[in-house]
């Protein structure tokens, strides 16, 4: 079995072990008799949203590393599992990680299809779920939950942001290429929250094309003010190089959705991502200490870019350290650790965070460009606030009610904020063993 030196215990993908193999697993304690600090991460970290998945999985384990392994001088020991992509697959893994595990915190970055096929279960085991990927509508408003929270970057918060930079530009015709999916009429109902000019047409090619001359000629066609690309994976390079070798980059701005210009995505669009506007509620220039750090370290560690999913793993890790030293380590009382969640006192590599009522995320919405950096890399440069103070438009639907107030602690108690982490806060626990995870084929009966 594989051994890795890491600063805390992290068994990836222990949900999906054959019974020979779970046998191998510390018997699950409660946390009263066990000052492990466990928290589940359920990620998409094989097939086409590996991406996303991993480097979130990758933001936490930082922050992890960085606080030395401990949250409120308490070990801490995240669980990873994979669900492949799959919402059958993420049910089950979720289930074996509730069983084999006596987890205090979920972290979910898996699309919305597996959340929906795992949310009762979540919900119905009285954890604490820390989402870090789009969230479903509902949660956000009649669903709504005390033991949600969501740290993701609402696609409602890009489309209205971008409305919002739209109006400002004066920009009043817009094209919008995408695929033929429900998210995306979701998408343009959000765009005109903030945005009374004309959609001309939505161009929606065949999924999986590679080429676009005829959406190309009616972009000519039409001569929009702008240009708003809704395509991610292959189909949004290719249309991003399309674009720019048709010559239409210089006379019509391309807008491009920021899941689709992540930077590792970058170098394979080489010049023409260049000046493709993007917004985003996180920029690798933002100027704030923490997030400085981050890139250093998170790129020390696993020499690639830092990108908005790394962050929203690593603020999730940094919420709980936050909400543990409120409670001084104590995962048992379940009124105070919810208490110190809402106040998200921490410093977010993000800028300004809070959490609305319903347990989503107030969030300023950045304008960006891709640029070089010194060294001749694309990347995302920072160009203003696109919209600053964000609030899900779902609010009113949800029926908690608690306030900053409410839930602050007494002035006598209360807990000194997290500081940006600057050095671990404890020497780091012995390497522990790393168990490999199995075929993908294993065994998942009883």
């Amino acid at each position: 079995m594989g051994r890795r030196a890491v600063s805390f215990a992290l068994l990836l993908a222990a949900a999906l072990l054959p019974p020979q193999m779970a046998a191998a697993l510390p018997n699950p304690t409660s946390a009263a008799g066990n000052p492990t600090i466990v928290i589940g991460v359920i990620a998409t970290l094989s097939g086409p949203g590996a991406l996303a998945g991993q480097d979130e999985l990758d933001g936490v384990i930082t922050a992890v590393r960085q606080l030395g392994g401990r949250f409120a001088n308490q070990e801490v020991k995240v669980v990873a599992v994979d669900d492949h992509g799959s919402p059958d697959t993420a049910l089950q893994v979720t289930q074996r990680l509730l069983e084999h595990e006596k987890v205090d915190f979920v972290m979910t970055a898996v699309s919305q299809a597996s959340m929906a096929a795992i949310i009762k279960t979540l919900l119905d085991s009285r954890v604490f779920i820390l989402n870090l990927d789009a969230t479903p509508l509902d949660l956000a408003g009649s669903g709504c939950n005390p033991s949600l929270f969501d740290l993701s970057t609402p696609p409602d918060a890009l489309h209205e942001a971008l409305g919002a930079v739209l109006s400002a530009e004066k920009m009043r015709r817009l094209v919008v290429v995408a695929p033929d999916i429900p998210q995306t009429d979701l998408a343009l109902a959000a765009l005109r929250r903030t945005w009374t000019g004309e959609v001309m047409t939505v161009l929606r090619p065949r999924h999986g094309a590679a080429t676009f001359a005829a959406e190309l000629d009616t972009v000519r066609r039409l001569s929009p003010d702008a240009v708003y690309s809704l395509l991610t994976g292959g189909m949004g390079l290719s249309f991003v190089r399309d674009y720019a070798a048709a010559g239409l980059k210089t006379e019509i701005p391309l807008i491009g959705n920021s899941n689709g210009f992540e930077r590792p995505l970058l170098a394979a669009m080489d010049d023409a991502a260049l000046d493709i506007l993007t917004v985003s509620s996180w920029s690798p220039d933002l100027d704030v200490p923490v997030n400085r750090r981050l890139i250093a370290d998170f790129e020390a560690e696993y020499a690639r870019p830092v990108t908005s999913w790394v962050a929203q793993g690593y603020d999730a890790a940094l919420l709980i350290d936050s909400a543990m030293r409120a409670t001084n380590g104590r995962t048992g009382d379940r009124d105070a650790v919810r208490n110190a969640l809402r106040r998200a006192d921490f410093s977010s590599v993000r800028g300004a965070f809070r959490f609305d009522p319903n347990q989503m995320p107030s969030l300023t919405i950045y304008q960006r460009r891709v640029t070089r950096d010194t060294k001749g890399r694309l990347t995302q440069e920072l160009h203003g606030i696109a919209l600053r103070d964000w609030h899900n438009h779902h609010i009113n639907e949800c029926p908690m009610r608690w306030s900053e107030e409410s839930v602050a602690p007494r002035a006598s108690k209360q807990a000194p904020a997290t500081p940006a982490p600057t050095a671990p806060v404890v020497p780091p626990p012995p390497p522990p063993v790393l168990l490999d995870p199995p075929p993908l084929d294993a065994d998942m009966s009883d």
